[in-house]
C-alpha cells in the first residue's frame, strides 16, 4: 500500500497563497487568479475603505501600426466595499466583459489602482 500523506516540506510561501486563490478561484467559480502580492487573505478581508467604488478596466479594442494609433476601451463594474471579495467580484465583471467584446485573455488580478477621484483601475496581467 501507498503513503498517501500529503507532506509540506518544500512548498514555500508563494505556493501557499497561489493554492489558497486558487482553492477560491474554484469555490467561486471565476475565470480570473487573483494574483495581487497580498499574502493570504479570506474574502472579507478589507483592502481599501468600506465604501463602494467603481472599479475600470482598460483594454486595447484595435491597434495599428504604432502606439499613437490605438483604439482604447474600458469596462466597468462596482466593487460594494473593498474586500476581497468584493473587489475580486468586480474584477471578475470586468474580465468577463472584456473577453466577451475584445476576446481578452489577462486574467491574472494584479492590482488596483486608486484614481483622483477614487475609483480603482484593474491591473492584469496573462
Amino acid at each position: 500500500m501507498l503513503d498517501q500523506t500529503v507532506k509540506f516540506e518544500d512548498v514555500d510561501q508563494f505556493e501557499l497563497e497561489m493554492e489558497h486563490y486558487d482553492d477560491l478561484k474554484t469555490e467561486l467559480g471565476y475565470t480570473t487568479t487573483w494574483s495581487m502580492d497580498s499574502g493570504i487573505m479570506n474574502l472579507d478581508t478589507n483592502i481599501f475603505s468600506d465604501k463602494a467604488r467603481v472599479v475600470t478596466y482598460k483594454c486595447i479594442k484595435e491597434m495599428g501600426a504604432t502606439m499613437d494609433d490605438v483604439t482604447w476601451i474600458t469596462f466597468t463594474a462596482v466593487a460594494e466595499n473593498g474586500t476581497v471579495g468584493a473587489l475580486w467580484k468586480a474584477a471578475e465583471s470586468c474580465f468577463q466583459q472584456a473577453k466577451l467584446a475584445i476576446d481578452d485573455w489577462h486574467y491574472f488580478v494584479e492590482n488596483f489602482d486608486v484614481q483622483e477621484d477614487g475609483s480603482l483601475s484593474l491591473v492584469t496581467g496573462s
